[in-house]
């Protein structure tokens, strides 16, 4: 349980700290500069010394998805319930039906959702250190005017065997408004399994769970384009 302030979001899961791996080098390639592991040997412990967490120094300009959403709450209980829903969404695996190109037609798998957070020219990973260290950020300095984030989404087919499956990236920036969230959505890499749309839905869906466990109104779905 990870108190902050009158608000108690629980984090229910702790994420490696390695799972970004080679997909790293992916990210990096289109950044040009290094991700940061929130280990205890590298996190930066003074948020003086962080200013640019959660805010990448440049964002990509092609947008493949654009929605905005509507709140009623103070933004900074909105900011804390976003981290509570990234937290649930990477707690599990989610079933999805999907293709392989060594097996004719769509199997039974599902796909693992992993996180990072924008951090000017790379991501820190979104393990439960992180995560406080985020919420420490929002309550000492107050919340995010833009929220930069890296999705990584990893499928698999459950018939036990080994197949090689793309994977899906996807860089989100969300910019805070009173009242009004805009999120801009780049697919980096992949197939789009879950397309950008979707993915959108998704991280509502898991947004609103947590604000309605905490008995606040949910986000509304204001616009959503995608291309």
């Amino acid at each position: 349980m990870l108190r902050v302030g009158r608000v108690s979001f629980t984090f229910r899961a702790v994420l490696s700290r390695s799972w970004f791996g080679i997909e790293l080098l992916i990210v990096n390639k289109f950044h040009n500069g290094p991700v940061r592991h929130s280990g205890p040997d590298i996190l930066n412990e003074s948020l003086d010394d962080d200013p640019w967490l959660g805010t990448l120094e440049r964002f990509p300009t092609v947008y493949h998805a654009r929605a905005s959403w509507l709140y009623d709450i103070n933004t900074e209980s909105l900011q804390k319930a976003i981290f509570a829903g990234l937290h649930s969404l990477a707690q599990g695996k989610k079933s999805l039906e999907i293709t392989v190109a060594d097996i004719p037609g769509y199997q039974s798998g599902g796909v693992v959702f992993k996180f990072g957070v924008g951090n000017k020219d790379g991501f820190d990973i979104l393990d439960d250190k992180e995560a406080q260290r985020v919420i420490q950020r929002i309550e000492e300095k107050g919340t995010f005017k833009t929220l930069d984030l890296v999705f990584h989404l990893h499928y698999s087919v459950d018939d036990g065997k080994k197949h090689k499956v793309h994977q899906d990236q996807y860089l989100a920036r969300l910019t805070f408004q009173p009242g009004r969230v805009e999120l801009l959505l780049h697919h980096l890499k992949g197939v789009r399994r879950i397309a950008p749309d979707e993915l959108v839905r998704i991280l509502l869906s898991a947004i609103n769970h947590e604000l309605d466990r905490e008995k606040y109104p949910e986000l509304e779905l204001e616009s959503l384009t995608s291309n």
